[in-house]
């Protein structure tokens, strides 16, 4: 249906208490790109919040599949939430008969045309967020902040810190290269398990670029020679400056464009 014919009631847990999870997926000529990867996340966040998957995997993807050919855009995004359903009273308590809302937008994405690359400037921030930053819930408040605050600040995002260690940008992965090293956070609870970043980790492997999974500490991340965030959106963008600093010589390094080159190669 058209947006403007869309309704969800005001009473959906979803719009009260943000007790949803939501997934956003690429579409490239007329397909959604590593689909199978986000329908397991969608199922490890439902099982997470407690939550039962209103569909099976196959019906998910017929379901999809739809709304894409509906769409009739790409490339674009689809974005697919799912919420813990209507409840009146308000409560705190999760109902005890659930019936989610489902929702699937797809709408046309000019970022991944990608007809031109402009490094990112980034500002280090302190993740204060909450400590299950792998369940990919829509209650997406603290990354706002911290995303319109850098914006503020001449910045195009925020990568954010942890006890002195990287985490993640607001809403991107993050990955540096020290010495044609390519390192990048390990999977914990506190950073998204990104489908792009294990996209990104598994073709470098292949290729037989060095890589490591491992604690980035945030003066590593100033000394890097190279800094990519990593994202559905975003792909594998490259950062020119962290803070007041500049990365490399600011310009796309030397590394990104090999994988930038294997990623795009992945998408045919």
């Amino acid at each position: 249906m058209a947006p403007e014919e869309a309704q969800v009631s005001v009473f959906d847990r979803g719009f009260m208490f943000g007790d949803g999870i939501y997934e956003v997926m690429a579409v490239y000529d007329g397909s959604v790109f590593t689909l199978d990867e986000h329908l397991r996340r969608l199922n490890r966040s439902l099982d997470a919040i407690r939550l039962e998957s209103p569909h099976d995997d196959e019906t998910w993807r017929q379901i999809i599949e739809q709304a894409v050919e509906r769409g009739a855009e790409s490339p674009a995004y689809l974005y697919l939430q799912v919420t813990r359903g209507v409840e009146s009273p308000r409560s705190h308590v999760y109902p005890a008969a659930v019936v989610p809302t489902v929702l699937i937008t797809v709408m046309a994405s000019p970022i991944l045309e990608r007809k031109e690359i402009e490094p990112l400037k980034v500002i280090t921030k302190n993740d204060f967020r909450w400590g299950r930053g792998d369940i990919k819930v829509t209650s997406l408040m603290a990354n706002g902040l911290l995303k319109n605050e850098a914006l503020a600040e001449g910045f195009d995002d925020a990568v954010l810190i942890r006890d002195g260690e990287v985490t993640e940008a607001t809403a991107a992965n993050v990955f540096i290269v020290k010495d044609g090293v390519i390192a990048t956070p390990p999977k914990s609870p506190y950073l998204l398990h990104g489908i792009t970043r294990d996209h990104v980790v598994s073709l470098a492997k292949k290729a037989n670029m060095p890589l490591d999974e491992r604690a980035l500490t945030e003066d590593e991340l100033l000394n890097a020679d190279e800094v990519w965030i990593t994202s559905t959106g975003y792909e594998v963008w490259p950062v020119c400056q962290v803070n007041d600093r500049f990365i490399g010589n600011g310009s796309a390094g030397v590394v990104w464009q090999e994988i930038d080159r294997l990623f795009q190669s992945s998408k045919d």
